[in-house]
């Protein structure tokens, strides 16, 4: 008796040119592909690292309001960053979890202004640095120590206010009281000759300024830029017509 199961053909395989082929396929459709994931992706980090940084901070200073640790700053001492850093450690810090500080020079951020002041890591490791001017600006890097360092691209501007009732800054709030952090609009005035005479320009609510202003073209560092504010009023989205290439 011969042997049951019949005749089994085996399943035709790949030649070796045709893997080749293949691969060479996948290999092309990654290459067009992956730029856009990349994009994308960014787009997305971005979007989310703003939009939290802002939530954040905002929070904290209403915990500090709530705890009446939210004193005036000592901002009529200008560019003294050791009495800022001092005010922030009853103020803000203790309101921010799992922080980290550090002090000028400390953190070998490839951007000068990030090493020469004191700031914040979050947890996230995004870095925000701040300066005392007159009033608090916050210098944000959404990824840290990683490039590009372009404004617009990873690098933001907000300011930390202490007072806002009855200055230029009230409309951002509808409860008009004290303390809000929230993203820069303010531009170089006197950098391009259609703003002349304005020193500076706010363009809070007005979008095409915001279009406008993030914008290399109108930076006068990379950190100073009104990309964020646009982003925020786009709903946290950053939109097609975002002027600069990610």
């Amino acid at each position: 008796m011969s042997g049951g199961g019949g005749d089994r053909s085996l399943a035709p395989a790949f030649t070796l040119s045709e893997l080749l082929i293949t691969l060479g396929i996948i290999g092309v459709v990654a290459a067009l592909t992956m730029p856009s994931l990349i994009a994308h992706n960014k787009k997305r980090m971005i979007e989310t690292r703003l939009r939290k940084v802002h939530s954040t901070m905002n929070q904290a200073v209403m915990l500090s309001i709530a705890n009446e640790t939210w004193t005036q700053p000592p901002t009529e001492k200008r560019n003294d960053n050791e009495a800022l850093n001092e005010w922030m450690k009853t103020a803000l810090f203790p309101y921010l979890s799992n922080i980290k500080t550090f002090k000028p020079n400390e953190i070998n951020h490839p951007h000068s202004v990030y090493n020469s002041g004191y700031g914040i890591i979050f947890p996230d490791g995004s870095i925000m640095r701040f300066n005392n001017n007159f009033q608090i600006s916050a210098f944000y890097d959404v990824n840290g120590i990683n490039g590009p360092n372009k404004g617009g691209i990873d690098l933001f501007t907000f300011y930390l206010e202490f007072n806002l009732k009855n200055n230029i800054y009230a409309e951002l709030r509808q409860n008009k009281s004290y303390g809000h952090f929230y993203p820069s609009g303010h531009s170089w005035g006197n950098d391009n000759q259609e703003d002349v005479p304005e020193r500076d320009s706010y363009i809070y609510g007005n979008r095409d300024g915001m279009l406008k202003y993030c914008n290399p073209k109108y930076l006068n560092y990379d950190y100073e830029n009104t990309c964020a504010l646009l982003i925020m009023h786009d709903s946290w989205k950053i939109s097609k017509d975002y002027p600069i290439k990610l």
